[in-house]
């Protein structure tokens, strides 16, 4: 395999300006492999006679303004501590919360809204998947305690319920 850089590195574009997430290419003993995201401890190199490193050039994101605070950062970040832990239905997951099916839609449930076990509440986007999160309990929404569209942790509180 001849290594052409201009052809590497359109490679490289391809990978990080599409949902492909890697590409291998193998010729004889030589390989190429170009990943998006590689794993921890993983290094995505060229093997030839001489390993040349090569990886996606990092995702930028947009400045955000300054001047005036989000929503997530006006709210208070102790919602969670006044909380009664026995009350609390906690995420199962890492991952995007959704208040709702669609952006669109109306949210699953709102704040004094009944709920039976098995009610869906919400949805966490984990790895391109959308999981429907179920109510462990019957009860009354007290507090939703996570933003629409946040990043949340597992085991982070989600609904407070009275």
């Amino acid at each position: 395999m001849q290594i052409d850089i201009h052809k590497i590195a359109k490679l490289v574009d391809l990978v990080s300006n599409s949902d492909i997430a890697e590409i291998n290419l193998k010729q004889g003993e030589e390989e190429l492999r170009i990943t998006r995201q590689a794993p921890v401890g993983y290094s995505t190199s060229v093997v030839s006679q001489a390993p040349i490193a090569v990886s996606a050039p990092p995702v930028v994101q947009a400045p955000v303004a300054a001047a005036t605070p989000t929503a997530a950062e006006a709210a208070p970040q102790s919602a969670p501590v006044t909380t009664n832990s026995n009350n609390v239905m906690n995420s199962p997951m890492v991952g995007t919360f959704y208040r709702s099916a669609s952006p669109t839609a109306a949210p699953f449930v709102e704040e004094g809204q009944s709920v039976k076990e098995g009610d869906t509440l919400c949805i966490i986007e984990a790895m391109k998947m959308m999981n429907q999160i179920q109510a462990d309990r019957s009860g009354t929404i007290k507090k939703i305690l996570v933003e629409n569209g946040s990043t949340i942790e597992f085991d982070q509180p989600l609904f407070e319920f009275e």
